[in-house]
């Protein structure tokens, strides 16, 4: 779907069923695939998952035990959790990032668009029937499984306020090109299982005004000092949006 901000807006409000769960992405350039890290990051060098699990993750886990305490990576649940941190501070992991928010998904998209883009310039949001897919496809967590999958995946959010404030929520993949993938599938289920809409990136501006409107920027979607900084210069440089004065301090009244 190749529309405007207002016709999404719309969309969602006419075509998502508040009693099921959808996973929302965005991405700041419409060519871009439904990739991990993980898969991108391996492309044209000799890496494979085998090599990923036990090597590179044996050495992440050991140079990570100097800021906190060790990762047993053979227990599932302190692996995923690793998983969820390594993913939301930049490495590269099979994981893929995803929103219940379709207005957070679309926040990502418009964020990472040039602030002076060409006219045929498209931002993207992937809309996933994660329900659908669940009830009719297992769930996989093996990496090494010899069948393509992607699963939903929930790891918990300790220390990691990021995936909170951004609805975060992943999906587990062996897959390199997902929306390939699950495309594919539409056939057995009988119906769809993903969409694609896509929004011109001349619309950042008004876009990026209107979420902060909603409570939606980068001081709240990353609750740091760099997420303010980022904030501060959305508001004051990138889109130069009014901002409000600061109110002036409470006088207490005089005495009687």
């Amino acid at each position: 779907m190749s529309n405007n901000w207002d016709n999404f807006k719309s969309w969602v409000g006419t075509n998502i069923n508040t009693g099921k769960k959808y996973y929302f992405r965005g991405q700041s350039d419409s060519s871009w695939k439904l990739k991990t890290s993980f898969h991108r990051s391996v492309e044209e060098k000799n890496i494979n998952m085998h090599q990923y699990l036990t090597s590179i993750m044996q050495d992440v886990s050991y140079q990570i035990s100097s800021f906190d305490k060790p990762v047993n990576i053979s227990d599932s649940q302190e692996f995923g959790h690793l998983l969820a941190r390594l993913q939301h501070h930049g490495f590269p992991t099979p994981l893929l990032d995803w929103t219940l928010s379709p207005y957070i998904a679309a926040y990502f998209a418009f964020k990472g668009a040039s602030l002076t883009p060409k006219p045929n310039e498209m931002v993207s949001v992937f809309i996933f029937d994660i329900d659908l897919w669940g009830s009719n496809f297992q769930a996989q967590s093996n990496l090494l499984e010899s069948h393509d999958f992607v699963s939903d995946f929930v790891p918990f959010a300790t220390d990691n306020p990021r995936m909170s404030r951004q609805m975060g929520v992943t999906t587990l993949t062996n897959v390199s090109d997902l929306q390939t993938f699950i495309l594919s599938k539409v056939n057995t289920v009988g119906c769809d299982l993903l969409w694609k809409f896509d929004m011109h990136a001349t619309e950042r501006s008004h876009v990026m005004k209107e979420l902060n409107l909603m409570g939606i920027n980068d001081m709240t979607m990353f609750p740091d000092f760099d997420g303010l900084c980022r904030h501060l210069k959305e508001v004051h440089f990138d889109n130069q949006q009014k901002v409000m004065p600061v109110p002036p301090p409470l006088v207490p009244p005089p005495p009687k």
